[in-house]
């Protein structure tokens, strides 16, 4: 399931693959899209050619970037990812594949905004996200816990990331 930290871009093909980008600032995104396998469809797919790819489309994948849109400085930037536009991307031709989703505050704020039963108080207790996110062992390991938590997250005013849960839901990978 979900086993990134927010400031984590997820491209999640059913089926096929799913890749974690380490970002750190949105501000960042745009180089990470001209970067070495995000730049084009073909760069991507050829990087990783289970990616279903119809007329230099992408069947049935997205690209989420998660991200915490409290520290960015840059007004402009933070309304246009609030408002699901990523700044600086320009015409990029995986644009259409692409959902901001993202904490107003940060990651803590939404898991005590919908009364998450784990919440990092530290920095250092950030890195058990993994472990708490992870599908096999963590605490959201069915559908209906997952299913549970976007709902949870849908009634918070300071996320959207229930769009990802629900893509997530909806496009299971085949084991």
């Amino acid at each position: 399931m979900v086993n990134t930290i927010l400031k984590e871009a997820d491209l999640f093909c059913p089926n096929s693959v799913r890749i974690n980008f380490t970002i750190y600032q949105i501000t960042k995104l745009p180089d990470t899209f001209s970067g070495e396998y995000l730049k084009s469809v073909k760069a991507l797919t050829n990087r990783y050619a289970t990616i279903d790819v119809k007329k230099k489309k992408l069947v049935n994948c997205k690209i989420f970037t998660l991200m915490d849109v409290d520290d960015c400085k840059d007004i402009s930037v933070k309304n246009n990812y609030l408002n699901g536009h990523i700044s600086g991307i320009g015409e990029h031709e995986l644009k259409p594949f692409v959902e901001p989703i993202y904490c107003k505050e940060n990651f803590e704020e939404v898991l005590k905004d919908i009364h998450f039963p784990y919440i990092a108080k530290t920095n250092r207790q950030k890195h058990r996200y993994v472990e708490v996110f992870d599908p096999s062992t963590g605490i959201l390991t069915d559908e209906e816990s997952i299913a549970k938590l976007r709902d949870q997250c849908a009634s918070s005013a300071k996320t959207n990331l229930e769009q990802f849960l629900t893509y997530r839901l909806e496009n299971q990978p085949v084991l």
